[in-house]
């Protein structure tokens, strides 16, 4: 028969861990955005100019902005130069910084493309920032062997949530060490926190994209490089296709300008204060099958109204 002394030590162990966990979970949530003073990235760059990818919508589009009212001086990265063009004008407008632009498709898996039409125009240009945020999801939630747009959605998803990320990093962070300084703020996503219903190809290349980052923090741990990534909940963007905003659903500009303030403050976020309180609950404190059958639930509440819709446009046609 167990003594009374044990089951009281079990239950204070059990009560210390409970306390712990509920610790770490409000400081990482408070800590960001409450309490810590944002760090000076320009310090922590060390040097002038910032690359950011998919530079000409939503959060990419508002990390340039941000990154231009603080100084840098930007290379945009997009595959439409008119596009590239109207953003760069429209932050011309705003910051007196100098801007230069290059047209690329991530889509492109080819070396010799990259070293040609990307990374030599990088080279001779001492980086100090590099925003990691291209990527591309689904049209609607669906199963793998159903995804819209079929094989050729699949190897874009994969190859252009990968791929970019990977060659940009190894080309920046090259330099980066031979200055002990700079920053790479790699933007993946909250499906990378659990393996999202539905999400397949999105949800596990975001996954690569979070150890990737937390496997670089450990390789270059002796220099003073920062690697941060960023995985936010939802964000009004075109690429969510959620149109309306709230308190836990900021704008993109909203979301980037609390984001940016936690740079060499935490290695990886949410990037603001609504998302952080709601991954904690989801990912933190509910039990995990909880997390999946609302997920699920969702994801199919989803793909459920975009076929909906498309069986309507389909018919009106």
């Amino acid at each position: 028969m167990v003594c009374d002394c044990t089951l009281k030590a079990v239950g204070y162990v059990a009560l210390a861990v409970v306390l712990y966990r509920l610790a770490v979970a409000l400081y990482h949530i408070l800590y960001p955005y409450l309490i810590a003073s944002p760090k000076n990235l320009k310090s922590l760059a060390g040097a002038k100019w910032a690359v950011v990818t998919g530079s000409t919508d939503g959060i990419g589009k508002a990390y340039a902005f941000e990154l231009a009212g603080r100084g840098f001086d930007l290379i945009l990265i997009s595959r439409t130069q008119s596009k590239l063009d109207a953003t760069a004008d429209e932050i011309k407008q705003q910051h007196n910084v100098e801007i230069r632009t290059i047209v690329f498709d991530f889509s492109n898996s080819n070396l010799s493309e990259y070293q040609n039409k990307l990374l030599g125009q990088l080279e001779n240009l001492e980086i100090g920032v590099l925003v990691n945020n291209v990527g591309l999801s689904y049209e609607y939630p669906e199963r793998l062997d159903r995804l819209d747009g079929g094989l050729q959605r699949i190897t874009d998803i994969t190859v252009i949530n990968t791929l970019p990320v990977t060659i940009l990093s190894a080309a920046v962070l090259s330099q980066m060490v031979q200055r002990n300084k700079g920053v790479v703020i790699n933007v993946s996503s909250s499906a990378a926190y659990h393996p999202l219903f539905y999400w397949a190809i999105y949800s596990a290349t975001k996954q690569y994209v979070n150890w990737l980052s937390a496997i670089l923090r450990k390789e270059y741990a002796n220099t003073n490089i920062v690697i941060q990534t960023v995985c936010p909940m939802m964000v009004s963007t075109k690429m969510s296709k959620v149109r309306n905003t709230s308190l836990f659903i900021p704008n993109a500009s909203q979301f980037v300008r609390s984001a940016i303030k936690s740079v060499g403050l935490v290695d990886e976020t949410t990037g603001c204060l609504a998302h952080e309180i709601q991954a904690t609950l989801i990912f933190g404190l509910l039990p995990k099958f909880i997390v999946e059958r609302f997920s699920n639930q969702n994801s199919i509440l989803t793909r459920s109204k975009a076929l909906k819709k498309k069986a309507a446009a389909a018919k009106s046609d």
